[in-house]
């Protein structure tokens, strides 16, 4: 009986070093922006149009890469409610519009969407950028990145969603009924 206590306490020391240990690398996000010349893993990254709002950047692969699982993580990080995304390639080579040295550690990537965007996540080697604009980048503009530690998978391209007129409408009856109720009881 008592080498089964002892067994059992070993293995839940074990354990909660274990934990510890994968709690102590985890993977976080981390703001490295807005303005363009930031530093990821001794790499200077450049990018345009800049400067973006917010620029975070995850040490680590995020999965899956669907543009609904990436939608997910930014409404978390970010605090906010995307719309489906607008735009998006899965190969910096074929996929996206891209330079000679596309795809490549330290290369120069470009993406043109088709469609306005205000947040664009791009996945590099085991990493992903996610930039925030205050403005929608227009339709057609064409974003750069160069210097990225690692090879460039994919872009994923969100515009914010927009609250239906309902919402405003259901919004403005709920104060007009709160200022009914306070001026009631006002004179009472």
């Amino acid at each position: 009986m008592k080498s089964v206590k002892i067994i059992a306490s070993k293995a839940s020391m074990l354990a909660a070093i274990t934990v510890m240990a994968s709690a102590a690398q985890a993977a976080t996000w981390v703001d490295v922006g807005p303005a363009s010349g930031f530093v990821i893993a001794g790499s200077t990254v450049t990018y345009s149009p800049s400067p973006a709002m917010q620029v975070k950047y995850y040490d680590d692969n995020l999965v899956p890469q669907s543009p609904a699982a990436i939608q997910g993580y930014i409404n978390g990080v970010f605090g906010t409610s995307l719309g489906a995304a607008v735009s998006y390639c899965d190969n910096a080579t074929s996929g996206c519009t891209a330079g000679t040295t596309a795809g490549l550690s330290g290369g120069v990537n470009s993406f043109t969407s088709a469609a306005a965007y205000d947040f664009l996540a791009i996945h590099f080697g085991k990493g992903e950028l996610v930039f925030h604009w205050a403005a929608p980048v227009a339709a057609g503009s064409t974003f750069t990145v160069e210097g990225l530690p690692k090879d460039l998978s994919n872009y994923r391209a969100f515009i914010s969603a927009v609250p239906e007129p309902e919402t405003y409408a259901m919004l403005l009856a709920g104060l007009g009924m709160l200022g009914f109720l306070a001026r009631r009881r006002q004179g009472e």
